[in-house]
């Protein structure tokens, strides 16, 4: 029998002029003024609250020389932020050079210098530290909403400082839109009643002990209708009030049904509130230190560095001062510090829901 073998051949057809190569893909982003803020934005959202920016985002967004930031991270935040810039480089068609530098310092786990590069040219640099902790403080200023000019000169600061509105005051939803539209978070200073030896009446309005939780409700509604952009609230006076366990509990009710926090500010040892606050799962805080009860520069910056040896302990702090001029000057000689010592100053937010305010069941010092 004979076999018949097929072969099936394939032509292979050869172009007179070899394909043109890919040109390589042009960075999308080249101007220095885009790509420092992009990237900035960009570790905030990967990194969230485990991620401190030192220097502010933008600060120098417009010099000619390369810029460079110090990052620190939290251990889960570190990895998230390295896998973000990578990809972000990658899908933005630019350069990236990574390398290890030295560990220095107390709770460093790791450290990387990160340069952004356009064309083999940096033009973005900044150094991640992968951290145990960082450190925070949140400083709320009370009283805001009869004036506009207090507002205007603690906006103008550039810090994320927490403004504490009264309510139904000349000037209250000015001041709160002007708090928010500079990124600054916006508090509700709830009027509670002081004890009778502490201070008068603080309005006809306030929380009073004995009221019915309607009572309660239709004041906190009323009050935050007057205050635009509210987050929280804390108590303005309220000796009295925050002492008593069932006017703090409709109190609580009413801030839950709204998902709003809670700061004491701890104008009487006796308060219950955050004990209330925590067993109605509202996310909570407290006051630390009051920064002038002596109206002096020299006293409100002696508070500021209590408050920061008070946060190195325990993480975090949180201060309470007023819109008085010898505050504010304080605050502008001492915000500068605060970032040269490792601080974070943040909202009064990031605070409340920290676990030292509700999951460990820390107390106030």
């Amino acid at each position: 029998m004979a076999l018949l073998c097929v072969y099936e051949l394939t032509r292979v057809r050869h172009p007179r002029h070899p394909p043109r190569r890919a040109r390589p893909r042009a960075p999308l982003l080249t101007d220095r003024a885009q790509i420092t803020p992009h990237f900035e934005h960009l570790i905030q959202r990967a990194g969230g609250e485990g991620v401190w920016i030192k220097t502010p985002p933008g600060i120098a967004a417009h010099n000619r020389e390369v810029q460079s930031l110090d990052i620190f991270a939290l251990p889960p935040a570190y990895e998230r932020v390295l896998r973000a810039v990578r990809a972000e480089t990658r899908r933005e068609n630019l350069g990236m050079a990574i390398k290890s530098c030295a560990t220095e310092g107390e709770g460093v786990r790791a450290c990387s210098q990160i340069a952004i590069e356009v064309r083999r040219e940096p033009v973005f640099q900044f150094e991640l530290q992968e951290v145990l902790r960082i450190t925070q403080v949140a400083i709320v200023i009370d009283d805001l909403g009869h004036n506009r000019a207090a507002g205007r000169e603690l906006a103008g600061m550039g810090a994320p400082l927490t403004f504490s509105v009264m309510p139904r005051l000349p000037y209250s939803r000015e001041v709160a839109e002007e708090a928010h539209h500079a990124g600054c978070e916006v508090m509700l200073h709830l009027p509670m009643q002081p004890l009778l030896d502490s201070a008068p009446d603080v309005s006809q309005d306030e929380l009073r002990v004995g009221m019915a939780p309607a009572q309660v409700t239709g004041i906190i509604t009323s009050d935050l209708a007057s205050v635009p952009f509210v987050a929280g609230v804390n108590n303005h006076m309220g000796s009295r009030a925050t002492g008593d366990a069932l006017l703090m509990a409709s109190v609580m009710r009413a801030l839950a049904a709204r998902h709003l926090f809670f700061i004491d500010s701890l104008t009487t040892p006796r308060s219950v509130a955050l004990r209330l606050a925590r067993q109605y799962q509202v996310a909570s805080f407290y006051r630390s230190v009051f920064l002038d009860d002596t109206r002096t520069v020299a006293y409100t910056l002696a508070q500021l560095r209590r408050l920061c040896q008070i946060a190195d302990r325990r993480g975090s702090a949180l201060a309470i001062g007023h819109p008085y001029p010898t505050t504010l000057k304080a605050l502008a000689q001492f915000l500068p510090e605060l970032q040269r010592e490792g601080v974070e100053l943040v909202p009064a937010s990031r605070l409340a829901v920290l676990p030292t305010a509700s999951a460990r069941g820390d107390v106030p010092e």
